[in-house]
Order: structure tokens, then sequence, then C-alpha cells
């Protein structure tokens, strides 16, 4: 059942423009945590956007639609400090 699950979200690609692919990763429960709630990302999702430290959450709405984006911040090293 699993692999199957895979095969699903690896072929769930659709291009909705010339230069935007979007990939469907499934469904995800939505956790409560103390006083926040959390999702669950696959580690592929993450790989593909360069395994992010950290990202930006911003609500889109697009007429009735409403959806959640994020957005990879780059790492920046402290080191020169």
């Amino acid at each position: 059942m699993r692999n199957a699950d895979r095969n699903v979200v690896k072929n769930a690609q659709k291009l909705t423009s010339d230069t935007e692919l979007e990939i469907d990763f499934g469904n995800r429960t939505i956790s409560d945590q103390n006083f926040s709630r959390i999702v669950a990302l696959p580690k592929t999702a993450l790989m593909n956007c360069g395994n992010p430290v950290k990202v930006n959450v911003k609500l889109i709405q697009e007429g009735d639609a409403k959806y959640i984006k994020l957005t990879p911040i780059e790492y920046q090293s402290l080191d020169g400090i």
C-alpha cells in the first residue's frame, strides 16, 4: 500500500504555466501541539527546495480560493561575524 501512495505522489505533477510546475504531495493531517498547529512535510518536498531550515509562510487569497504558501529562506552562515 505504501508504494502505491508513493507512485501517486510521484506522478502527481501538473504544469500550471510555462514556468510553474505544481507537485501534489497529497493530503496532510494538521496536528495540535500546545497553542500551535503542525503540518508534516515530506522529505522529498524539502529536498526539492534545497533542504531549508526556515521557510516564510504566507496566506494567499485569490477570489474564493485560499492557500498557504511556503517559501524557503536561504541559510546565512554566521562564521564571518
